[in-house]
């Protein structure tokens, strides 16, 4: 019996304990979920009854499917949402990827100037929320006849904007795809810089214009990273919220994720479930996509122990206005809206911008029914609700790192040190599927498994704990991949060493695995805490006004009209997250932009 217990003990290591507890852990919060919220569509809700003739609350029904799927109600339902949706992800996806793939070809294989600048710079609006660029959008060019009050565009030149191009569609594709093209540059620039110039070297040689080579040489060795671009921002249009609320909401435009939300709001959740469920299986064939297309052409060798860096495309006479003319683009992707926002906040009455009519009250005025817009509100640094929502923020964004970069460090131990065997390929791949779903869909899933007690498990809606689970499955997957990035580069040598001088485990963690790639743990913190205080999507099915954030209290306030306190609450999220990612630059000495001439 003793023999067999030894036998036993020796065979629990670290990493097995971790392994099997972890296992568990997400299993229970990310595959039991998804069948919860697959059951609550076959389910009568209380409201729901009096929608199905003779349903009683909880019976069986295939009604939210006939509903969404056959009805004579279909396609405003379910179909234009959808078409709309994939009308946004394939717009966005397109246009990001001529604007990141042209910059990148600029900053990483032409002499233009200012290529540090450019290159750091150019990631900035990834940085910043989402719908930042959505509410300076409505700040320019919202019109009279939807807005209620005129844009600084109409306000200087006279013209009027059409509903088409101040709301709707189009200007949710621009402000989307202004957002995510830097995916495109990191991307495509850092497979542009890894061609080895030898390559092209004997394409010239062989007689090959400068065209050709682009077009032979050139773009097949970069379409790994071409269609890596399109199938990243088209997953991540699938389930974006923030922009498609703000600049579709006035025209009554719907997509998956706000027809989402618009059903749990208004107590329809067997309908706004399917929504979540079609979302999902997007994302799931997007990664099949990924799989099949994109794991089909990585074996293109593009660099060689004899290679070098293929040499800069001359601009001549065209470098300086190239480089005006990018630079440009840059003020008018960032510093614009950023000022749009700025002006808004400061104007007393909205569409009349001029300085008598200046004003710092929706700052630091106090409550008044008769100035300004007449809220009744106080001004942003001296609002209550408003600082609580932003402390909330940094507080769930502090304890989701701090959560997410522990997990990420004993999960991505767990993986490597197992690996080889299905228990580390079962948990890398559970552990990054949260990544797959859309963050409205994630959310949910969230609202479907906690809203209501499961055994030992009490509800945990309106409580803070249920932001803090859903933010750390959300993001685990960052810190997961450089949990196991660092663990990687550690030999497994010094562990065995401190083995045999009997170090235990938490000791070796705490003495060798932890300090020798803090800065990579560090990292997988970061990234996590700059997202929980941009985040939109993922929270706005499960705040209530005791657990309100910055983000979500902000279209609360949109809802209103009261879009100087809303800008104002986005130009303060703009400086935590800038200022987060610079601090951390100067603390760890890294950049994202390394690399692609930064």
């Amino acid at each position: 019996m003793r023999t067999a217990f030894n036998r036993f003990r020796l065979k629990m290591t670290p990493q097995r304990v971790l392994s099997v507890l972890f296992l568990v852990v997400l299993g229970y919060l990310v595959i039991v979920p998804l069948f919860l919220m697959l059951r609550e569509t076959f389910i009568v809700h209380p409201l729901e009854r009096f929608q199905i003739p003779g349903a009683k609350i909880g019976d069986w029904t295939w009604a939210h499917w006939q509903r969404n799927f056959l009805s004579d109600n279909a396609y405003a339902f379910f179909y234009k949402p959808l078409l709309n949706t994939l009308k946004i992800a394939l717009g966005l996806s397109l246009l990001a990827l001529v604007i990141g793939g042209a910059l990148a070809w600029l900053v990483v294989r032409t002499d233009l100037p200012m290529k540090g600048f450019i290159a750091n710079a150019a990631i900035i609006p990834y940085i910043m929320p989402s719908w930042t660029l959505a509410l300076a959008w409505i700040t320019l060019f919202k019109n009279q006849r939807i807005g209620g009050d005129q844009g600084i565009f109409t306000a200087l030149t006279g013209i009027a904007t059409p509903d088409w191009f101040a709301y709707g569609l189009f200007p949710i594709i621009i402000t989307l795809s202004l957002h995510y093209f830097p995916f495109g540059f990191m991307l495509i620039g850092g497979a542009l810089r890894n061609i080895d110039a030898q390559l092209e070297e004997s394409a010239e040689l062989l007689g090959a214009s400068r065209p050709t080579i682009l077009r032979r040489v050139v773009i097949p060795l970069v379409l790994p990273a071409i269609f890596s671009t399109f199938l990243l921002t088209f997953s991540r249009g699938l389930g974006t919220f923030g922009t498609p609320a703000f600049l579709g909401g006035p025209v009554r435009e719907f997509v998956l994720s706000t027809s989402l939300y618009a059903n749990l709001i208004g107590q329809r959740p067997g309908i706004g479930y399917l929504a979540a469920v079609v979302m999902i299986l997007l994302g799931v064939l997007v990664l099949y996509m990924d799989h099949k297309i994109i794991g089909t052409r990585r074996s293109f060798v593009t660099i060689s122990g004899k290679g070098a860096r293929a040499g800069l495309v001359a601009l001549g006479r065209w470098r300086w206005p190239l480089a005006v003319l990018v630079l440009g683009f840059i003020v008018a992707v960032i510093v614009v809206p950023l000022c749009a926002l700025v002006i808004d906040t400061v104007m007393l009455r909205p569409g009349i911008y001029a300085w008598e009519n200046f004003t710092l009250h929706y700052w630091i005025g106090d409550a008044s029914l008769t100035v300004g817009l007449g809220t009744g509100e106080p001004g942003i640094l001296r609002n209550s609700q408003l600082m609580s929502a932003l402390r909330n923020t940094m507080v769930l964004a502090v304890v989701v790192a701090l959560i997410t970069g522990i997990l990420g460090i004993l999960v991505g131990y767990a993986i490597v040190r197992m690996r080889g065997s299905w228990v580390s390929q079962a948990l890398d791949q559970m552990s990054f599927m949260p990544y797959l779903m859309p963050s409205i869909a994630l959310g949910a899933i969230f609202l479907a498994m906690f809203a209501v007690p499961r055994g030992p498990i009490p509800s945990l809606h309106g409580t803070f704990w249920l932001l803090v689970i859903v933010c750390t499955v959300s993001y685990l997957p960052y810190a997961v991949k450089a949990g196991v990035s660092a663990i990687r580069q550690i030999g497994p040598e010094l562990e065995e060493a401190a083995v045999m001088v009997g170090a235990s485990w938490w000791t070796r963690m705490r003495r060798i695995l932890i300090p020798v790639q803090k800065s990579t743990y560090f990292s997988g913190m970061l990234l996590p805490f700059i997202s929980v205080t941009r985040e939109l999507s993922l929270l706005i099915l499960l705040v209530t006004p005791a657990t309100q954030v910055a983000t979500t209290i902000t279209l609360r306030y949109t809802d209103r009209g009261w879009y100087p306190y809303t800008n104002g609450m986005v130009l303060l999220l703009v400086v935590i997250v800038v200022g987060s990612t610079i601090l951390s630059r100067r603390l760890m000495g890294t950049s994202i932009a390394k690399g692609l001439g930064g």
